[in-house]
């Protein structure tokens, strides 16, 4: 990976850098969930709901049809 130095206002903590980051990267399709949740140094599951608090699916399908993959 890459290191990258920017200059944020001192209201941003490193950790909303680094979720913000993870989200774009996520959001742009050019890392996997797994991948952005290293990014952001979280666990995945706090990155799933970093996700669900902004809206963003974390996965390309609804409900439904996850339910119905998995014949559920």
């Amino acid at each position: 990976m890459k290191i990258v130095q920017v200059k944020v206002p001192e209201s941003l903590s490193e950790r909303d850098v680094k979720v913000a980051a993870a989200i774009e990267a996520f959001s742009r399709r050019s890392v996997s969930v797994g991948k952005a949740a290293e990014i952001a140094e979280i666990p995945i599951q706090e990155f799933l709901l970093e996700l669900r608090k902004r809206g963003i699916p974390a996965y390309p399908y609804t409900d439904e049809e996850a339910f119905k993959e998995l014949k559920l």
